[in-house]
């Protein structure tokens, strides 16, 4: 997959959500590899938890579950 202009080919290690300052549990983020399963691949994010990301770290840090599941 192509690397777009946002994202890097190796995860950042933000491991706080963006929203709330949880940790997010992002298992990428923790071995910096995008190869590394996540419970995020399995869930789908509504544009409405990604539009709480503040616009300095669209792309570049995970939600937690809890924000990215919530509408």
């Amino acid at each position: 997959m192509p690397v777009s202009p946002t994202r890097s080919s190796h995860p950042i290690p933000a491991v706080s959500c963006p929203v709330c300052g949880e940790a997010n549990h992002c298992a990428p983020a923790k071995s910096g590899s995008f190869d590394t399963p996540c419970w995020c691949y399995e869930v789908k994010v509504s544009s409405s938890a990604l539009a709480k990301v503040p616009d300095e770290l669209q792309g570049k840090a995970c939600l937690c579950r809890s924000c990215a599941e919530d509408e």
